[in-house]
């Protein structure tokens, strides 16, 4: 009985090797659901923020209670700094005070303060946790105690970076200063969707739904998310968002296509456009002139891609991004991406052929949503900030920048499905 058990435990360690160190690749584009933790990200991290005291040359404190901006396009208030609440500057100029929240600068216009050499506790820990979304204005105390002082107030319909959980209370980091949010008023933050399409089409055009939507599909899903007023991201604000250097709203998401595929600039690019969205496009470098033949198409007839001059045509609603030069292909014998029969050093060589057609690129789509460790350390190579996957779930921290998760939209999603995920309610078993 012993040589059996012991049998088991030898063969249960050589399987988790094997998996560990086993290429991570999906072979279909069309993604399938994919089982999800189950851990509440709060309690990925155990360990306990050390508070020590630390002086500070700069420290603001105000007389009135003044709101709290950020700085995209325009300013974004998304927060209301009490009165009498010390906080550190890092920055100011003639019309605003210059603070962070979390790693994120915030400002603040000048009125009436002082500013002076002072001390404050502050936190020593300033990873990132996790983020929370606010369903109403949410006070942050000093202490964890509700009985303590109120250092900032947070504004509704946003996600907000914390950095540590005691307790009933979650750590958001403000001017330096630790402040605590209790959990009560506040709501786990699952992740942004991302959204992944390729080719849209007239429903009447349509020979197939793999990797493909119909434009009416497209049109009812548009404008859903323009009814329910949200935000599209580019890679590099979802990039930020995830180390903790960004508060995006509740309903915000990313809108990606994969393949630079000319259908996208005849019928998605319109649609985007009339609603004010934004999306990443990853583009095949080597695809990059329609008047080429292109791949066979699964509904008939071959593929057509977007040109120098698409691109330049459009970049007012796509961020062109990176799908890889000449590695978008499958081995002929093996069936896997063909990014696995190359090494490290040939795949950042065909990266970096692939960011002379788009020079501004921070992510990576991987072919066929396959990749491995040498795929993610060519990415990191190269400059890449993020890798999007065909995996399903929500973009988070709890996972690697590199392997972060899409929704594959075709026609045979539901228009059900597509809302419950999109509003932050899907669950996968």
């Amino acid at each position: 009985m012993k040589k059996i058990y012991s049998c088991v435990l030898v063969l249960a360690s050589l399987l988790l090797f094997i998996m560990g160190n086993e290429a991570k690749w999906n072979l279909n584009e069309v993604p399938l659901f994919h089982e999800q933790s189950a851990t509440a990200f709060a309690e990925t991290r155990q360990s306990k923020p050390f508070i020590t005291e630390k002086e500070f040359e700069q420290v603001l404190t105000l007389t009135n209670d003044q709101p709290i901006y950020m700085k995209q396009e325009n300013l974004i208030r998304i927060g209301e700094l009490q009165a009498n609440q010390a906080v550190a500057l890092i920055g100011e100029d003639e019309e605003y005070y210059e603070i962070r929240v979390g790693k994120m600068p915030a400002f603040i216009r000048k009125g009436q303060a002082k500013v002076e050499k002072n001390v404050m506790k502050v936190p020593v820990h300033n990873e990132r946790l996790g983020a929370v979304k606010t369903a109403q204005q949410t006070p942050v105390y000093t202490e964890a105690n509700r009985k303590s002082d109120v250092l900032i107030q947070l504004r509704k319909g946003y996600r907000y970076p914390v950095i540590q959980e005691e307790k009933d209370w979650y750590l958001i980091k403000v001017g330096e200063r630790a402040g605590y949010i209790h959990k009560s008023t506040v709501k786990m933050d699952e992740g942004v969707p991302v959204l992944l399409y390729h080719q849209v089409l007239p429903r009447k055009q349509m020979k197939t739904e793999m990797s493909t939507i119909s434009l009416e599909s497209f049109e009812k899903q548009m404008a859903y998310l323009a009814d329910e007023q949200f935000t599209t991201l580019t890679s590099q604000q979802l990039y930020d968002y995830l180390e903790g250097r960004l508060i995006v709203p509740e309903k915000a998401l990313v809108i990606t296509f994969d393949d630079g595929l000319l259908s996208s600039k005849e019928y998605a690019y319109p649609v985007l456009k009339q609603y004010g969205f934004t999306s990443p496009q990853h583009i095949i470098s080597a695809r990059i002139d329609r008047e080429k033949d292109g791949p066979a198409f699964d509904g008939g007839g071959l593929l057509k891609y977007l040109n120098v001059e698409d691109l330049n045509e459009m970049k007012d609603v796509f961020q062109f991004e990176a799908h890889t030069c000449a590695l978008h292909e499958l081995g002929v014998e093996s069936g896997a991406g063909l990014v696995f029969e190359h090494t490290e050093e040939e795949i950042i060589e065909d990266l970096q052929t692939n960011l002379q057609h788009v020079p501004s690129a921070v992510s990576i789509a991987y072919p066929y949503g396959q990749y491995n460790e040498q795929f993610i350390a060519a990415a990191k190579e190269v400059g890449l900030l993020i890798g999007y996957t065909t995996v399903e779930g929500y973009a988070n921290m709890e996972l690697s920048n590199y392997e972060v998760n899409r929704f594959g939209m075709t026609e045979k999603r539901s228009f059900k499905d597509f809302a419950t995920y999109v509003d932050g309610d899907m669950r996968w078993p």
